[in-house]
Formats: structure tokens, C-alpha cells, sequence
């Protein structure tokens, strides 16, 4: 946050680590010591998700675009494909680019009060 406020701030590989370090040990913590709010997390997760998804929708079909062209057509967007990673394979591009949502979404609901 400070370096949005602050021009000529750069962050340092160091503090990304105590940072990454912070956010294990609160993970940690939660897992540990408030078990019995993991549901309750869990489901305020998927209501975040949610409400961001839909408000990411509402503002992509509203907004018109930058250059008044409008939008992209459809030909664009569903036909046309670029490569542009380096990787021969545009099967392989196409399942690596997938991987980033599956994860996202698909993490597996663990009831630890069952056991």
C-alpha cells in the first residue's frame, strides 16, 4: 500500500519474502487455532470470488471501450488465436493457461471438524 501512495518507492526482494512469510504464519495460525472458522472463511471466499466475477462481467459488457471502436468483435475473441509464449504447442499453451483458474477454483473443501 505504501508504494501506491509513494512515486519513487521500490519494494525490495526481501520484504516480498517477510511479507510472504506474514501471510504462511496467519495462514497457519487460522488453521491451527480457529478450526472451527475455516467453514465460515471458506464460504466468505466464495462470496468474494463471486461478487468479483459479476462485478468483472457488469464492467467488461458495460463499459465501452477507450478507443470508441467499441468492443472486440466476436471473431476476435472466440476465433482468433495467438501465440505468443514461445511454445510450439497452442494444445499445451491453451491447458497451461487454464491451470491458473482450475486452481483458483477448484480447491478441495477439507470438513478438519469431522476429525
Amino acid at each position: 500500500m505504501y508504494g501506491l501512495f509513494h512515486d519513487g518507492y521500490e519494494y525490495k526482494r526481501w520484504q516480498v519474502f517477510i511479507v510472504y512469510l506474514i501471510m504462511t504464519w496467519v495462514s497457519a495460525f487460522i488453521v491451527m487455532f480457529m478450526n472451527r472458522a475455516l467453514p465460515t472463511v471458506t464460504k466468505m471466499g466464495l462470496f468474494f470470488i463471486l461478487a468479483g466475477v459479476s462485478v468483472t462481467i457488469l464492467v467488461c459488457a458495460i463499459m465501452p471501450s477507450r478507443t470508441g471502436k467499441g468492443h472486440a468483435s466476436s471473431s476476435f475473441v472466440w476465433k482468433d488465436w495467438v501465440n505468443q509464449t514461445g511454445w510450439s504447442s497452442d494444445g499445451f499453451v491453451f491447458c497451461a493457461g487454464m491451470l491458473n483458474g482450475a486452481f483458483a477454483v477448484g480447491t478441495p473443501y477439507v470438513n478438519f471438524s469431522s476429525l
